[in-house]
Parts: C-alpha cells; structure tokens; sequence
C-alpha cells in the first residue's frame, strides 16, 4: 500500500494547505510562512492522568503543533479590524501512558461582566472528540459536554465553558481550524490545578472521573452543530459581521 505523503486540506482555505503525513506537521499553506508553537510531553506533565508514566519519562518530546493567525497577506487587515484570529492546530496520534492525547485544555475570561468569550472550531482531518466543561458549579455538580466529530464537522464553545480536544485515533492526525477573539488570552490554570477535566478518556475507550473533583459529574453528549455553511476562513473574511458574537457574545440570541 502506498501511503500518500501529503494530506490535502486545501478545501477548507482560500490557498494550498497541505499536512505533511510524515512529520504531522503542517507542509505548505499557500505563501505564509509556517511558524508554530509547540506543546511538548513536559508542558503538559500537571494534567495527565497517568503520573506513574510521566514520571518514568526521560526524553520530552512534541505532542501538538500551533499554527496561530494563518492568515493570507491580503486577509491580514479584515481579521486585524475585527479582532479575530484563525489558528490551526494539528494533533499526532499518540498515547500518554493510560490516557490518549489531548490539548492542555482552557477557559476564556469574560467579554463583559457575566458572559465569557466563545470560540468554534472547524475539523479538517481526523476524528476528534471535544469535550466542554461548564465553568460554574451548581448544586455541586459539574456539568460536561462531550461531541465527538469528523472531518468537515463544526463545534460551538459557548460562554461559560472550558474545552479540551482529544484524538481518538492511533492512526490519523488531528488537524482542525478555530475562530476566536484575539481581544484575550486563555485561562489555563484552573484546568492545570486539577490535573485535567474533570472527566478523563482512557485508551481502551472508557470514560472516568477525575478524582482531583469532589463534585458530581453531569455527562451530556451531543453532536456537532452546523455553524456556517462554508468553511470557516471563507466565511468570515466574506461576510465578518456575522462573527461579531466572538467578540460581543450577548448579541447571539441564542446559546
């Protein structure tokens, strides 16, 4: 079997956007320079569930690359003026001891007293599962949204919710886009004291409960929701007003 080196991804995107299948990393996006953060095994060491195996390793290595603001030179000022930002993420496969790759997870702040900043992601290639954890505590119960996608699928973060992204499979790279406002940065500490969620996936499928949590955990699973009807990159710089919510989330009349 021949296995292709590139995945393309350019439908998703007004140019070339390639995934290098070899480095799993992103190959080519039209004339942008390929700039990235990583996050690496020992960034991520307080919220993964398996101590005992963080603890034996000796080498750091990459577990995720950042591709913020992967924007065209011409598509620069309409996301600069609206404060928005479009990133890329892509995920290897991989595991961490007992548990399967995930994102460091993140709330937002609050746009305006009472009402935090949504995000939306967009899945390229993969299969990914979102899981959304409801920031306020009532009845000492925590609620958890889980919405499992597939490549072209769209997911909505709410106001009031942290999220973390976990690749399901052992073979496929994750790969998928986000909006969001540039107009602040993520909370990642309240996730990080709690090593992780407080619900965690297991490689063999199964679902626990972090015990770094005293309150109940209330599972909702949900599918994902169509949010626009072209890609996102497409769809903001045609039309950005209709995005306005990333940055104003009260004039959404819905939730």
């Amino acid at each position: 079997m021949i296995i292709m080196s590139n995945t393309n991804l350019s439908k998703f995107v007004p140019f070339e956007l390639l995934l290098d299948n070899n480095s799993k990393k992103l190959g080519k996006a039209g004339d942008i320079e390929l700039n990235f953060a990583v996050r690496k095994l020992f960034d991520m060491k307080e919220v993964i569930y398996d101590q005992n195996w963080v603890n034996q390793q000796k080498d750091d290595f990459d577990l995720y690359y950042m591709y913020r603001d992967l924007t065209r030179k011409q598509d620069k000022t309409i996301y600069l003026e609206n404060n928005v930002r479009y990133d890329v993420t892509v995920i290897p496969p991989l595991t961490l001891g007992k548990e399967l790759v995930k994102t460091a997870g993140h709330f937002h702040p609050d746009a305006k007293e009472g009402i935090s900043f949504p995000e939306v992601y967009e899945l390229m290639n993969g299969e990914g599962i979102y899981l959304l954890q409801k920031d306020t505590v009532e009845n000492n119960t925590i609620e958890i949204i889980i919405v499992k996608a597939k490549a072209g699928d769209q997911i909505l973060i709410p106001p009031g919710y942290g999220h973390i992204t976990i690749n399901p499979s052992k073979t496929e790279t994750l790969v998928m886009n986000n909006l969001v406002s540039s107009a602040f940065s993520s909370i990642y500490g309240s996730i990080k004291e709690k090593q992780g969620a407080s619900y965690l996936l297991l490689n063999d499928g199964n679902w626990i409960k972090n015990d770094q949590y005293s309150e109940e955990i209330k599972v909702i699973r949900k599918s994902p929701e169509k949010i626009v009807d072209q890609p996102f990159y497409l769809s903001f710089i045609n039309n950005p007003d209709e995005w306005i919510f990333l940055n104003e989330p009260w004039t959404k009349d819905t939730w």
